[in-house]
């Protein structure tokens, strides 16, 4: 009987695929089986991942967890066939240091410590500044967003729906929130469903997240774009009533003053809110929030007594 090695490959259109396989395959003699596993199969040998969806948090478990051998599949014509760290560049070739790489993957030597770097970045804090206002931008189409616990949903930016993963029990996420380009296959098996808004599914996943780091310096003023839904166990009148001084325009020292919030809960709406785009930075004179130094409580109950009216609360 004849050993077998498991290769799966990731992340390819179907043409090069196909011509990886035959490559690989000349790569071992006939007293091996090259058997195409996919990534799955808990008996992994290899394994070949487009870099666009390295990391994806299935891959990083695969090579993070259970710590299978694998190389980033990229396109670079003038460096077709090298292998640098844990990158090979396409278009594959039967390189002699492509041949000795396979050779010491199945003999189980181990792989150079460079190569597991980028796996413990997942575990990393990202700058969700950067992050995820990617969420917005139409360009990226279909992502699917993780973080250091897995999977957490598929975004359509184009159509602005969210489609939650379900076997994640706990909505919120911390600063290891990232995004990579979904594949075909997982946008059409949400093509028939219709998702969640994205915009009011991340504000409450953002607002549930204890774990993130909300100190930032908002000195600006900034007028409400849009009206956040917050779930109605969390802190919801709070939420509407900040809400209601932001729709006059307002900076997070008036905004205290009005409500008597503390300025560390007026500046986790407002950090939150400009990361949803749900705020937008506008000049000083078009803030038309009215404070007093010294102002009435009958003028605040007057205020807030319309504000529940608008709002039903």
């Amino acid at each position: 009987m004849k050993e077998e090695v498991k290769i799966a490959i990731f992340g390819l259109s179907l043409n090069v695929l196909e011509n990886i396989k035959q490559k690989v395959q000349s790569l071992y003699d006939d007293a091996l089986k090259v058997s195409w596993a996919n990534i799955a199969d808990p008996h992994l040998d290899i394994l070949l991942v487009n870099d666009m969806f390295f990391s994806s948090a299935t891959i990083q478990n695969l090579v993070g967890a259970k710590k299978i051998p694998y190389l980033r599949l990229v396109n670079k014509n003038e460096k077709s066939g090298m292998i640098e760290g844990d990158k090979l560049y396409l278009p594959f070739m039967a390189t002699e240091e492509v041949r000795q790489w396979f050779k010491d993957r199945y003999l189980r030597v181990p792989v150079n410590n460079k190569t597991e770097s980028f796996v413990n970045k997942i575990s990393q804090k990202m700058d969700l500044k950067k992050v995820v206002p990617e969420f917005f931008n139409e360009r990226n189409g279909n992502v699917q967003v993780f973080d250091s616990k897995g999977n957490i949903a598929l975004m359509n930016i184009r159509t602005q729906q969210v489609w939650i993963n379900e076997t994640r029990k706990l909505q919120r996420t911390d600063s290891s929130l990232n995004y990579t380009y979904a594949t075909m296959q997982m946008a059409q098996s949400v093509s028939l469903m219709q998702g969640e808004d994205l915009t009011s599914w991340l504000w409450n996943m953002l607002w549930h997240s204890e774990d993130l780091d909300f100190n930032q310096n908002h000195p600006d003023f900034y007028k409400l774009k849009f009206w956040p839904q917050p779930d109605p166990q969390n802190e919801r009148k709070m939420v509407f009533k900040i809400a209601a001084c932001f729709e006059q325009g307002a900076n997070l020292k008036q905004v205290v003053q009005k409500t008597g919030y503390s300025s560390e809960q007026i500046n986790k709406f407002v950090s939150i809110a400009v990361l949803c785009n749900v705020l937008q930075k506008i000049p000083a004179s078009d803030a038309k929030l009215m404070v007093e130094e010294k102002e009435s409580s009958g003028v605040l109950r007057g205020f807030f007594g319309k504000l529940r009216k608008k709002l039903g609360l």
